[in-house]
């Protein structure tokens, strides 16, 4: 009997996640030969058919279906152990792996990320802007930096601060609705990869959908249209009053806030890089959006 490689099961995975060898090679940034190969040679190896080719796709045999189930209790364990390993390192050194919106990325972290790597520059960063928080269980990313409501369960974490949203739009477009009821102004939402979010929930219950003249799936597009004119958008303060082409409107948006959470898997809690940098940012932002605090 021949013994697995732990890497021909990551190929495996790859391609029963993704549902075709093309998205496999992207997710596994290898080419599309490349994955097809390591497949076949682990059929041929181990004389068991996992997939089915057909004209829509590689699809798990009733073989395929039971490898599959062994081989993410494996990258479960593997995921384990890469976090408690990197939970044991103590040097101020490595890559940091961050995951955070466009938003946040452009209007306050880049600064911040100059100030840290200025005093430790020993430590690089991969950043990854996305409005999914990227699971920090597979590894995906190190610390995620995340406008929410609240810490997702099972990961370890702290609130940097809060932060309120108020409605803002170019001053040409407040100068002509300034006699206009919020209701009746056109809107600009927060599309559906968006509609969780405080914004989003906020439009959607304040404002019928027929005065929501654009949607986006990022804050930066919706601050970028705002500034155009093309109508008001609830944003963030800390995007909306250092943008040099908009204005804050008078009206209430009570109950429109958020904290920023800065989060990590409680393994890599004890990596010096690691806490070190939440500790950093932490701070930073605190004293940036909440100096009263």
């Amino acid at each position: 009997m021949h013994r697995l490689d732990w890497s021909d099961l990551q190929f495996i995975l790859a391609v029963a996640n993704n549902g075709s060898l093309a998205a496999a090679a992207r997710a596994l940034q290898v080419n599309h030969s490349t994955v097809q190969r390591r497949i076949s040679s682990f059929e041929a190896l181990h004389d068991v058919t996992v997939f089915d080719r057909r004209a829509d796709g590689y699809k798990l045999t009733v073989e395929g279906q039971q490898l599959l189930e062994a081989a993410r209790q494996v990258e479960q364990a593997v995921w384990g152990l890469e976090r408690k390993i990197a939970g044991t390192d103590l040097k101020l050194e490595g890559t940091i792996r961050l995951t955070t919106t466009d938003t946040m990325l452009h209007m306050l972290l880049v600064r911040h990320l100059k100030r840290f790597r200025e005093r430790y520059p020993a430590i690089r960063f991969e950043v990854s802007t996305t409005n999914s928080l990227l699971s920090i269980n597979r590894r995906e990313a190190d610390i995620a930096v995340r406008p929410a409501p609240a810490m997702p369960d099972g990961l370890y974490g702290k609130k940097a601060c809060d932060f309120r949203l108020f409605i803002y739009a170019s001053p040409a477009f407040a100068e002509a609705n300034k006699a206009v009821a919020a209701g009746a102004m056109d809107w600009l939402a927060p599309g559906e990869t968006l509609a969780g979010s405080t914004p989003g929930q906020w439009i959607r219950r304040t404002f019928p959908p027929a005065n929501l003249v654009m949607t986006a799936d990022t804050m930066m597009g919706l601050t970028v249209a705002a500034a155009e004119g093309l109508g008001a958008a609830l944003l963030p303060s800390y995007v909306g009053d250092n943008h040099p082409g908009l204005v804050r409107l008078d009206h209430d948006t009570e109950n429109a806030g958020n904290g920023v959470w800065v989060i990590t898997h409680p393994d890599l809690a004890n990596a010096a890089r690691i806490h070190t940098f939440m500790d950093f940012i932490c701070d930073a932002l605190r004293d940036e959006l909440d100096p009263g605090a």
